[in-house]
């Protein structure tokens, strides 16, 4: 921590909640010093004794996301009633939200140039990819099937954080649409485990 005279009223959370609520508003660039101390009507001080810098924040800020997915994939988890299907599309609908992806793009793009912040992001994706390739371990196909379509589904989903403003809109109904789709080609088949060894046809 550095310097300064630390508020009695403010917690390093409420920092992070207030970079939040700015990046979901106005957007990353919106994420400031001076913007956050003037929302919270405090000084830099009380800044700098939470944080050493932006950069920090925003180290914060990527650990709250992750802490945040991880308890919306738990509340999904709880709910046994749900039938596998339901709960994928339910995991899919929550990731294309707008909020979401205002968030998820920033917090990327600031793991460009801030290593603590990728390696949260890595840890966020494996955390996503492991959510789905566990619900699709309830269906009928091999481990490698599953693994496979979680590949596609969670790679999917991270192009659409980065690409969504320049292609066509994904609705709630489009995910239901879709993912029942590619699961009936899936369980279909007969399609070669890709986690064994490829046929010699020579």
């Amino acid at each position: 921590m550095q310097g300064g005279v630390q508020s009695p009223r403010l917690r390093a959370t409420d920092w992070v909640d207030a970079a939040f609520t700015l990046l979901t508003s106005e957007g990353e660039h919106g994420v400031t010093i001076a913007r956050l101390c003037t929302t919270l009507t405090v000084t830099k001080g009380s800044f700098y004794w939470h944080f050493r810098d932006l950069d920090a924040l925003w180290e914060a800020m990527a650990v709250r996301w992750q802490e945040m997915n991880r308890r919306r994939v738990a509340d999904l988890d709880k709910l046994a009633e749900m039938p596998p299907d339901a709960r994928l599309i339910a995991l899919s609908t929550m990731l294309i939200g707008e909020d979401h992806l205002t968030v998820e793009r920033a917090i990327r793009n600031r793991a460009r140039s801030n290593d603590n912040v990728a390696d949260t992001v890595r840890n966020i994706d494996a955390e996503i990819f492991g959510a789905v390739e566990s619900i699709l371990g309830e269906f009928e196909m091999s481990p490698g099937q599953a693994r496979l379509l979680s590949g596609v589904l969670v790679y999917a989903g991270i192009g659409y954080i980065h690409g969504h403003e320049g292609l066509p809109t994904i609705s709630p109904d489009d995910i239901q649409r879709a993912i029942p789709g590619l699961l009936s080609l899936t369980l279909a088949g007969p399609f070669d485990d890709p986690e064994q060894p490829a046929p010699d046809l020579h």
